[in-house]
């Protein structure tokens, strides 16, 4: 092990829970809590500037999902492990964070007393925590294709955009996206894109 603290910094929209874990892990001397951050423009211009060697990273910014910067908040030249933190739970969420090159998963319910524990595990290991293979995902009682999980996100993200508009931006046909959709209304039971996107919210199928 390394003779010295392992440089943690903490990225989450809550100050209470940045507060709350910092000094939680800096009881530890083997951690120490060398940051904070509560949004990402903030971490952003940190990680870029600054030696750390392991984030702990809250996914959801204020509705934003900080999965969709990773390739900013951890440039090509650094190194450092990154442990996604979160409420929705699900496989979905998972799959995006690894794919996203997350390094660990920690779901946001984890006791404080756990997470130095966590964190030394990830920044002693080589591995990730899981390998992506499947092209469909179980949430639930539901299974979904990645391409049915981008286009439902997509119906969120770009809700101002016509049909014609949202199938160019997912580069599919018209009329595919027209039978996607249908398929889904179908596999979640619902029967409007309203009541889809709400479906997702729920489901923790998009960050909101």
């Amino acid at each position: 092990m390394s003779k010295n603290p392992i440089r943690v910094v903490i990225a989450d929209d809550n100050r209470f829970f940045c507060d709350a874990l910092k000094d939680s892990l800096n009881n530890h001397k083997e951690l120490n809590v060398i940051n904070t951050f509560t949004t990402l423009n903030e971490l952003i211009n940190f990680t870029n500037l600054h030696n750390l060697d392991v984030l702990v990273l809250d996914v959801n910014f204020n509705g934003e999902s900080s999965l969709d910067f990773i390739n900013k908040i951890r440039i090509k030249e650094s190194n450092f492990k990154i442990i996604a933190l979160t409420t929705m739970n699900n496989n979905f969420i998972k799959q995006k964070a690894y794919l996203n090159g997350i390094d660990f998963f920690i779901g946001k319910d984890t006791d404080l007393a756990n997470f130095k524990d966590e964190i030394i595990n990830c920044f002693y290991s080589n591995l990730t925590a899981i390998e992506i293979k499947s092209k469909k995902i179980k949430i639930g009682n539901y299974i979904f294709t990645k391409r049915k999980l981008e286009i439902i996100q997509a119906l969120y993200i770009h809700s101002d955009k016509k049909e014609k508009e949202l199938s160019t931006i997912l580069n599919i046909t018209e009329s595919s996206l027209k039978s996607h959709k249908r398929e889904l209304f179908e596999i979640t039971n619902t029967k409007s894109t309203p009541e889809l996107i709400k479906f997702g919210i729920q489901n923790g199928l998009i960050v909101a």
